[in-house]
């Protein structure tokens, strides 16, 4: 029952070619269908930049948009769908970040790439890393940039998963139609056994030869949000249900509940998604004007 991570933090190649400084771009494996061109008309700001999409009233340029295919591996109508959802990405995140007072200072930039520069073997294996990934040192600049506000806005996220968090120890039954989950309900009412039910009617085949055991878990583990926010609001020995899901209808009854330490996997596992979550939500209230 756990979400499966939807992507990597920003869609960038950065860190995992470094350790092949020089090699070729990504470009080099991509076989999806080229881009179509960009309309005859966009509007254009002052700069006189055509402009392809607008994010809370601040501009995504044509130029930036072609950068970024280029870091991404060349200009398809995927890669350029990946690179404009980046860019956006990446503006929404500057953005929450300058309200919660978050920057990078140019002095934590500087100590940041030198960093990259020594574990790319010096100066003249940076240049060529660069060159052959399609990056000037001024876009590079400003990609580590955005990927350090970004790793700064998932830390204060996610600081209080250090500590003990708030998990619920839970089961259920998941059937496929509300009629089913309210028979269910009604044998539980009458004194059936929850295991014993779950064993012979869950349709959930990774959890009913333990009686429906979901096992213990935070908020933000469980594939379906709503179900874990149910779960959250039982008491030991309650239940609820019908929850209609994407995989059907839940009776969900919660055994325990407490405050406990995430395992470094589980840690990492929550941080991510927590952050992904964060992400969804500011990209489906941000004012969003595409022009391609």
């Amino acid at each position: 029952m756990l979400r499966i991570l939807k992507r990597l933090l920003l869609a960038l190649t950065v860190t995992a070619t470094l350790s092949a400084c020089g090699g070729a771009a990504p470009a080099d494996s991509v076989t999806t269908s080229p881009a179509t061109q960009p309309p005859a008309v966009l509007p254009t700001n002052a700069a006189g930049e055509q402009i392809v999409a607008r994010v809370n009233a601040q501009e995504i340029t044509l130029p930036q948009l072609q950068r970024m295919e280029a870091q991404l591996g060349g200009s398809t109508t995927e890669i350029r769908a990946l690179a404009l959802q980046t860019l956006i990405e990446q503006t929404v995140i500057r953005q929450a970040a300058a309200a919660q007072n978050i920057a990078i200072t140019d002095a934590e930039l500087d100590a940041e790439l030198q960093a990259y520069i020594e574990r790319a073997g010096g100066a003249d294996a940076w240049q060529t890393w660069l060159t052959s990934n399609n990056y000037s040192e001024a876009d590079f600049r400003e990609t580590l940039r955005d990927n350090l506000i970004t790793q700064r806005m998932r830390d204060s996220l996610t600081a209080d998963l250090n500590a003990d968090v708030p998990q619920v120890h839970a089961r259920h039954i998941l059937v496929g139609t509300e009629q089913e989950a309210l028979d269910v309900l009604a044998r539980l009412q009458n004194g059936d056994d929850f295991a014993a039910l779950a064993a012979v009617l869950s349709r959930d085949v990774t959890t009913r030869t333990s009686g429906g055991d979901l096992g213990w878990f935070a908020a933000d583990e469980l594939l379906e949000p709503l179900l874990a926010e149910q779960a959250f609001d039982l008491q030991p020995g309650e239940i609820v249900g019908p929850v209609a899901t994407s995989l059907g209808f839940h009776i969900i009854q919660v055994i325990e509940r407490g405050d406990r330490p995430l395992t470094e996997d589980r840690r990492a596992f929550v941080a991510q998604v927590r952050f992904e979550n964060w992400l969804s939500q500011l990209l489906a209230t941000a004012a969003i004007e595409h022009y391609l």
